[in-house]
């Protein structure tokens, strides 16, 4: 599993004090349906946001968390930008003392950041209550969105989002079928005439998850119906208003034909998804530390670094296989429209860019290959693990000469210095 969603926040969190600090669930979001709106008001530092689970929580299969915000001022930690709020949570083992709380920095004011917290270090498998507390007295409005756990497998991921991206991409002309009703155990259904339906199809029962495969179909014109031999047979009778839909199934192939189902045995239609090539792209590299993490140890503030990821690209061959020219289409055009340079492909909370790609020159095609969707995805592999270290937001370096006073921090009287006695750097991250 990639990965988890911790709250969608689709409901406010319940606040300590209202009148300072107050949660709503706002449809300005990042995805989804909605985001969490935190309004604090004058005053409001240390007041509390909570959520308790309707279970407890088992994050022990994840390394990390990952959220999104959009801050009306900005939030890096400095005397000028202190930080806003504080994520936490609390697990039913934790000792005496134990806490696993982030700081939420804010970058740029006004816009979507995502940010990751590393949990390698702390007690996660029960965790039964989540918090969130205004860290300053002065006023500032955020938005939350997609609170998710990941534990990041660059390649699965990207082909699990694809596959689920792609599933069930609708078929012109056999939607929502309307069918006879049909007892449990029966291996046929029958619907209204329809020349769209043939052998090979798989159909889905609206509103579950049971899929059948159509073995045989008997038209009758005079009859206006359409008889569909189904196997297996039916798990559950189907009653009036019960409806049927051809899908079109997502198969991914570690080989150019599938060899555990046989050529045979594909649906009609069907997708077929190949990974064609995945490589290093070092024109999206950089060597610049990432910083994460930011949290409070006693009197100091930390934060996780950790090196840069390495960027990669994979490659998919998408080839919609159908007997009716007009389903081939139909899932060649929804293809286009689901996947492309403006829309990206989302893994784990964020958008990867992705974009198609031109076929093999036409000397190395034939004729009679059909012609696949070629889709470039960019990605990255991250390297090395999290080391916190303390977290210098400035240091200041001065030399002097060799017999001036000491400077701040010496034994000895420090006079206010010439302009041509002492020379300094200062550095800021």
């Amino acid at each position: 599993m990639p990965s988890a969603t911790v709250h969608a926040f689709a409901q406010a969190w319940s606040s300590a004090n209202p009148d300072l600090l107050v949660s709503s669930v706002s449809d300005f979001r990042n995805q989804g349906t909605g985001s969490l709106r935190l309004v604090a008001c004058s005053g409001a530092a240390g007041v509390s946001l909570s959520h308790t689970p309707p279970t407890p929580l088992d994050l022990s299969a994840f390394d990390e968390l990952r959220l999104w915000s959009y801050a009306s001022r900005p939030a890096d930690g400095t005397p000028r930008a202190p930080f806003l709020l504080e994520l936490s949570y609390r697990d039913a083992a934790d000792a005496p003392g134990e806490e696993h709380r982030w700081l939420i920095p804010v970058n740029r004011r006004r816009t979507w950041e995502q940010h990751r917290f590393g949990l390698a270090g702390d007690r996660r498998g029960r965790i039964t209550g989540l918090s969130l507390r205004s860290l300053t007295n002065e006023p500032f409005q955020i938005y939350l969105d997609d609170l998710m756990a990941v534990d990041e497998e660059p390649l699965s991921d990207v082909e699990a989002a694809l596959t689920g991206l792609l599933d069930g991409l609708p078929l012109p002309g056999v939607v929502a079928l309307p069918v006879a009703a049909t007892a449990a155990g029966s291996s046929t259904l029958a619907v209204g005439f329809n020349r769209r339906l043939y052998a090979g199809n798989r159909i889905t029962v609206d509103g579950t998850n049971t899929h059948y495969s159509v073995t045989g179909v008997a038209h009758d014109e005079a009859a206006g119906t359409t008889t569909l031999s189904i196997k297996p047979a039916l798990v559950a009778a189907l009653g009036p208003g019960a409806s049927i839909t051809v899908t079109a199934p997502v198969l991914v192939e570690e080989n150019p034909v599938n060899k555990a189902a046989g050529t045979g045995d594909l649906p009609d239609p069907v997708l077929l998804i190949s990974l064609t090539d995945q490589r290093e792209e070092p024109e999206r590299g950089w060597n610049v530390p990432q910083r994460d993490s930011f949290r409070v140890r006693g009197e100091l503030t930390v934060c996780s670094l950790h090196p840069a990821p390495r960027p990669v690209l994979a490659e998919y061959q998408l080839l919609p296989v159908a007997s009716d020219r007009a389903s081939s289409l139909a899932l060649r055009t929804e293809i286009l429209r689901r996947v492309g340079i403006d829309t990206g492909l989302r893994v784990n909370g964020t958008v990867l860019t992705a974009w198609t790609l031109p076929p093999p020159p036409l000397h190395f095609r034939t004729r009679v290959v059909l012609a696949p969707v070629y889709l470039h995805i960019a990605t990255h592999i991250r390297q090395g693990t999290r080391v916190e270290v303390p977290w210098v937001h400035r240091g200041q370096l001065f030399s002097n000469q060799l017999d001036s006073p000491l400077g701040p921090g010496g034994t000895e009287p420090q006079p206010v210095p010439r302009p041509d006695d002492q020379e300094g750097i200062v550095l800021r991250t």
